[in-house]
């Protein structure tokens, strides 16, 4: 089970993030102040850490640092009060994924864990296995279904009416819902109803008798990704549940990859009210200004390059470097394949050396390639100014999938 070690010192507010925090499928470490997190970390060595801003002892931006010292790769989240923006753009400038205002929303919790989740196991070349509710009142059925899925490698868990799997929906993270519709005490659409009102984030998939269509298409207007008639053809449900499953994740990687875009825009957006647009580096703070720059470019979490006019290669942040290494020393056919493998398709390198050139003659002009749906590319001029202005181009690149690397 992944940890994640939770520091707050409102004892209140720490027990209710720690109870959703362990139905979302998570074992919660609880820490009431920042030294006390901190040994925590170090004893119990959890996946990840959300922290509170202002504590008494050792604030979350220190919490921050002294962790990234100790784990560069264990993902933070911090929560903050509203109107505290510009502390929370500091928090990602240090190295946290995420951060969250209160009073917290417990869909951006989801969200933001889930991405921290994503992250991990992505890193450790692991596999999730998902969990499925299956309600039925008819006993040898739901036997037999459990033990057909099980063979699946999913867990799941049964309930023999509404009421139960409602109890069982609260304490536990699931992924699938697989519900008969008539059912005695609570129905499957009244079940499927509340579970909604306490968290989307799963697919459902509900049973029909003989004359329930009217039932199954109701269930499908509410939320539910098919309906199969009893009794179940088995290889037809396998098939259903890998396609639910398969839009489950494909839905939260967009949620994830969207709520990156939100960051990165935040983050570029204070760079430019900053600076205007132009990094402004005076002699004596050179390297210390450089280094920062670099900094607030690592902490967006999108593959970015900056390269000069005949396409040599300035610097590539993290996120880009995690995928191609740190080789390359100019945007040639080769690096360009490796950018192809990320989802942007529709690319040559007469194009790019093309729009290239435009940013020059056009300052402030920004160009963008579409590849698909979530996928795309964005180049604009930027100006980094010591003793005299020299411009470069900053490329951001967006693919289809963050896993997309591996697939190919």
């Amino acid at each position: 089970m992944y940890k994640v070690l939770l520091i707050e010192d409102h004892e209140a507010a720490r027990e209710q993030l720690a109870e959703f925090i362990q139905k979302e499928g998570f074992e919660v470490l609880q820490a009431e102040s920042g030294r006390v997190g901190l040994d925590l970390f170090l004893s119990e060595r959890p996946h990840i850490v959300l922290t509170d801003m202002k504590m008494p002892d050792i604030d979350g931006i220190e919490v921050i640092r002294r962790i990234k010292q100790l784990s560069p790769d264990t993902d933070i989240i911090l929560l903050t009060a509203f109107g505290e923006t510009d502390i929370a753009i500091t928090a990602l400038r240090e190295g946290a994924l995420d951060y969250l205002k209160k009073p917290i929303d417990l869909n951006c919790l989801t969200t933001a864990i889930g991405r921290a989740k994503e992250r991990f196991v992505m890193r450790q070349e692991q596999t999730l296995q998902p969990v499925i509710l299956l309600v039925d009142d008819e006993e040898l059925p739901r036997k037999r279904l459990a033990r057909v899925l099980e063979k699946e490698d999913w867990k799941v868990i049964t309930a023999s009416d509404g009421e139960g799997a409602i109890r069982l929906f609260n304490i536990t993270k699931i992924d699938i819902v697989l519900t008969d519709i008539n059912m005695p005490r609570m129905n499957g659409l009244q079940a499927l109803h509340q579970m909604r009102g306490i968290n989307s984030d799963f697919e459902a998939i509900v049973f029909t008798g003989y004359g329930d269509e009217e039932s199954a298409i109701q269930a499908m207007r509410d939320g539910a990704i098919n309906f199969l008639k009893k009794p179940v053809d088995l290889d037809q449900l396998i098939v259903v549940i890998e396609k639910a499953l398969e839009h489950l994740q494909l839905d939260r990687k967009l949620r994830y990859r969207n709520r990156e875009l939100e960051i990165a825009r935040q983050i570029i957006t204070q760079i430019t009210a900053e600076q205007g647009g132009i990094i402004n580096i005076h002699e004596s703070v050179v390297r210390q200004m450089m280094s920062y720059a670099k900094t607030l470019l690592d902490a967006i979490p999108m593959s970015i390059l900056v390269m000069k006019k005949d396409l040599a290669i300035v610097y590539i942040n993290k996120s880009f470097s995690h995928i191609i290494g740190n080789s390359s020393e100019r945007l040639d056919e080769a690096l360009l394949e490796q950018i192809r493998r990320l989802g942007i398709k529709e690319i040559s390198l007469q194009q790019l050396t093309e729009m290239v050139n435009r940013l020059y003659e056009t300052p402030g002009r920004i160009e963008t390639i579409r590849s698909g749906e979530f996928s795309y590319l964005v180049l604009t001029l930027i100006t980094i100014k010591v003793d005299a202005s020299e411009s470069y181009v900053l490329m951001a690149i967006r693919g289809e999938r963050p896993d997309a690397r591996e697939r190919s």
